[in-house]
């Protein structure tokens, strides 16, 4: 990783809407050469960097069923792989919602939440004799 790509990493806040550019490895074959780099382009909310190497994870779908229930699309980017790093619009969402987000993702579902279950209800049209 070059040093204007660690500059820009160390920009990123919370809560940024973002566009990293990476390179991604296509799955080698005996018919084809191994590990050629493809390239990416992933856009979401920065939520924090993580893990060790350091990942980004960037929300690309926040389904807020309430405060505490929420399901999240994201994805997590190593660091070392970044190419370019593009900052579309600053404070998207504000640091504390990313929290909450990143939150929800490192987390998971939690045994103690209940998720409503939708019954499907049979009607009759007429009665039985």
């Amino acid at each position: 990783m070059n040093r204007q790509v660690l500059k820009e990493i160390e920009k990123l806040e919370p809560g940024d809407l973002v566009c990293i550019h990476w390179n991604d490895a296509s799955i080698g074959s005996s018919f084809t050469t191994a590990g050629i780099p493809v390239p990416v382009k992933s856009i979401g909310i920065y939520v924090g960097s993580v893990g060790e190497p350091k990942h980004a994870v960037l929300a690309q779908n926040d389904f807020a069923y309430n405060y505490e229930l929420r399901d999240e699309d994201y994805t997590a980017i190593p660091h070392i792989w970044f190419r370019k790093v593009e900052t579309i619009k600053k404070a998207f969402v504000t640091s504390q919602e990313a929290g909450i987000i990143l939150k929800s993702i490192l987390l998971g579902p939690s045994t103690r939440r209940r998720r409503r279950r939708i019954f499907q209800m049979r009607t009759q049209n007429h009665e039985l004799d």
